[in-house]
């Protein structure tokens, strides 16, 4: 242990920890920015550098970046990646009351809980987890995706047919481009720049912050500003513990989904923030300002950053997009990740998992000294703040392709959202759609080829079939709530009549 120690505690890692997760938090922060692009942008200055400070660079960045999608989606309602839009849903209407310090200070918590709670099951059951993801086929996946699509309408505050509708469209936007299994081009109207698909980053950064922008404008509302007095931080931790439950079973979804490849961020938060208003006392919180809404969302949404680790470690697969790119510095510092590195390297994996354990430490200190700063964009006057936003918007979409046509769907989208706002549509559902749309039909028609037609293959697999009974649950439980509540209510009339 002491060895251990030794070999993570140096000078140069715990600058390279540091300096990764402050680019982390800067890029993630910025609207269209990802992950992805923290990593790639660091992954130059590893070369001519030691295995374990490239890696703490790049973890340190990577879950920096997790965590500052969070800042923008509770402080202008424009979520900085996928995994932060449930953040969003609580996060921007508390910084409306002027809580803005608050919801950061719970983002930061919940952040670095979950963090820490994937460290650990990452070092004592990354073997047992990974087997068991292992244990996912194509029905598997889809019945997965189709269970998130059902998660993000119950949670969408408005009629499950508004939600159904936006969830359409968002998969209707996922199919546009070359068809991954045939090659066939999909509603690209004979424009070449359609070819290469939407990217989710210039859909969301219409649909969220140039929609925002644009329905404040028309409403004569000062865009983006704070009615009421925005205090930096007044909520304290033991008032945040409070929720200790959902902070732990939002961690457990974190990893376990975490763990599948090919998931996300994005499926988790939004399963536990729906768990935890179906469990809450103050249910009807949720979606005006729910500090347990953020807290469940950002939880989930940062166990997941130790638990991709453990397909990646224990059998070479990358758990998503920004796995891979890690898995390609590993590659180049000779480092060969799978079952054998637990038995040939094992002290560099353990200097690995305690250093990603200090990282989510690092997260917590320079998050909680940020906060403050951080808080001060709802001061900006608006004449400063809305030609910002704008300007962030578009270098987000042409950042995430280099494609100048994406500033164009960044405007289009930008007006589509508006009108969705206008008609109470929520938008929610129509992003979730557009992130999960690809993976869902390519494992639907993956699955199909494999069963040769047969449909019963989603539901003779024990775990496709436990996903799909759990969908239809999620989707109908706004009816059955009515029900219940129906018949308790005319249950209690008949007894006062007696």
């Amino acid at each position: 242990m002491l060895e251990i120690l030794t070999g993570i505690i140096t000078l140069n890692n715990l600058l390279m920890m540091n300096f990764g997760v402050a680019a982390g938090i800067i890029i993630g922060a910025m609207p269209g920015l990802s992950a992805v692009l923290a990593i790639t942008i660091l992954l130059p200055f590893t070369f001519g550098m030691s295995s374990l400070p490239a890696i703490y660079l790049l973890l340190g960045a990577y879950c920096g970046a997790i965590y500052g999608g969070s800042i923008t989606a509770i402080l202008i309602n424009t979520p900085g990646t996928p995994n932060a839009i449930a953040t969003a849903l609580d996060g921007y209407p508390l910084t409306r009351k002027g809580r803005a310090g608050d919801a950061l200070k719970c983002a930061l918590v919940g952040s670095t809980f979950g963090g820490i709670i994937s460290c650990l099951a990452l070092m004592f059951f990354a073997p047992i987890i990974a087997s068991a993801a292992l244990k996912f086929g194509p029905a598997e996946y889809f019945s997965l995706c189709l269970f998130g699509l059902c998660v993000v309408v119950g949670v969408s505050g408005v009629s499950v047919i508004k939600g159904v509708v936006m969830i359409g469209l968002g998969l209707l936007i996922s199919t546009v481009g070359i068809d991954a299994i045939e090659g066939v081009a999909r509603f690209t109207f004979g424009r070449s720049e359609l070819l290469p698909g939407l990217t989710s980053a210039a859909v969301m950064l219409g649909v969220f912050a140039i929609s925002e922008i644009l329905v404040k404008s028309h409403s004569q509302d000062e865009t983006f500003a704070i009615d009421t007095p925005v205090k930096s931080t007044a909520i304290k931790l033991k008032e945040i513990f409070v929720h200790w439950k959902t902070m732990i079973r939002a961690s457990l979804f974190g990893v376990t989904i975490g763990a599948v490849p090919g998931t996300g961020g994005a499926i988790a938060a939004f399963l536990s923030y729906n768990v935890a208003q179906n469990s809450s006392k103050n249910p009807e919180e949720f979606g005006k300002g729910s500090i347990e809404g953020v807290l469940a969302a950002e939880t989930a949404n940062n166990a997941v950053t130790g638990a991709t680790l453990i397909p990646l470690l224990t059998l070479g697969v990358p758990g998503d997009v920004c796995m891979a790119v890690m898995l390609g510095a590993l590659t180049m510092q000779g480092i060969t990740p799978g079952p054998r590195l637990f038995t040939d390297d094992m002290f560099w994996v353990y200097c690995l998992m305690g250093g990603l354990m200090l990282i989510n430490f690092f997260l917590f200190v320079q998050g909680k000294f940020f906060i403050r700063g951080f808080t001060k964009i709802t001061k900006v006057p608006s004449n400063i703040l809305v030609p910002a936003i704008m300007i962030f918007c578009v270098l987000g979409g042409f950042a995430a392709r280099n494609y100048f046509f994406d500033v164009f769907i960044v405007l289009l989208f930008g007006f589509i959202g508006y009108w969705i706002k206008r008609f109470g549509y929520p938008i929610a559902p129509l992003a979730i759609g557009m992130v999960l749309g690809q993976l869902a039909e390519t494992n639907l028609r993956r699955a199909m080829v494999i069963s040769k037609g047969d449909i019963s293959t989603f539901f003779t697999k024990p775990i496709s079939l436990v996903f799909l009974i759990v969908s239809a649950l999620a989707l109908l439980w706004p009816l059955i709530k009515k029900s219940i509540r129906f018949m308790r209510d005319r249950g209690e009339n008949n007894s006062s009549d007696l």
